[in-house]
């Protein structure tokens, strides 16, 4: 699968190549093979256009335990948000296929790339850019509509607010804002809070359709004014709004074996539960 942008450029769409003799390449010429194939547009090609602009230029790749790491050219930083989120996501879907490639990294001039906050990117892999793929033909979206789960104003059923989620330079994943919201709870008068504010994520992931959510300590100190089981499946059903995930597993500090207060069992995968939404 080859990765590329649609005639606007704001917008990712991929077909699949066959790449020849690719089973007898070495690692480094099927992952050359691969960018030049994604970064060359094909004139009679009305569809799948390349995700690099023609001013940014490739100054040279390494291959190191298991991560690709690209060098650009100056021009990569004059690149919109949106098309750097582009560029940045075929290439790490189209080279994580190849065996042996667990990671790519982006440097500039032989720096490395930044966020909006001007942290180091680092490694990227393809669970960074999961919430890229939304459907088959478009998939890369500015901004899209998530449905949260909130407590009802008496506390007993969850009910939707609707947030839109933009696409920053920060490569923020849907997961995360997800999960950031909940904690943060809705507007005053549109739903009740089920997360304390406290409450902190180490680490979220979704793998073969399993979002793993790893939270501190603080998650077993809530006190909460709803249920546990209403506040557990505000974070399930809101997650599990995403197309790509159909269940969560809770974590505390990287363990699974978790019976919060003594009375709700968390070690196993949770699925949606449509019966707690309010009708």
């Amino acid at each position: 699968m080859i990765y590329y942008c649609n005639r606007d450029a704001d917008d990712l769409v991929y077909r699949e190549s066959e790449i020849k003799d690719a089973a007898s390449l070495e690692q480094v010429d099927l992952v050359q093979k691969l960018l030049d194939t994604m970064f060359t547009e094909d004139p009679e090609e009305t569809t799948y256009y390349s995700v690099k602009p023609k001013e940014v230029r490739l100054n040279g790749m390494i291959i190191k335990d298991g991560v690709v790491t690209l060098d650009f050219n100056s021009n990569y930083l004059k690149m919109t948000n949106v098309r750097e989120i582009i560029l940045r996501s075929s290439v790490v879907l189209t080279l994580i296929q190849v065996n042996g490639i667990d990671g790519v990294a982006f440097t500039v001039e032989g720096e490395a790339i930044t966020d909006a906050k001007g942290n180091a990117i680092g490694t990227m892999t393809r669970d960074q850019f999961v919430n890229v793929l939304l459907n088959e033909e478009g998939m890369l979206k500015q901004e899209t509509d998530l449905r949260l789960y909130f407590a009802d104003s008496n506390n007993e059923k969850l009910v939707p607010v609707i947030y839109r989620f933009t696409i920053d330079n920060s490569n923020s994943s849907l997961e995360e804002y997800i999960l950031s919201k909940l904690i943060e709870g809705p507007e005053k008068g549109a739903a009740n809070p089920t997360l304390t504010k406290g409450v902190k994520v180490i680490s979220v992931a979704t793998t073969e359709y399993v979002c793993y959510v790893n939270f501190d300590s603080s998650f077993l100190e809530q006190n909460q004014p709803v249920s546990d089981e209403l506040m557990i499946y505000s974070i399930v059903n809101s997650l599990c709004e995403l197309p790509y995930v159909n269940g969560v597993q809770i974590l505390v500090d990287g363990e699974s074996e978790i019976l919060l207060h003594k009375t709700m069992d968390l070690s196993q995968i949770l699925r949606r539960k449509s019966d707690l939404i309010a009708k």
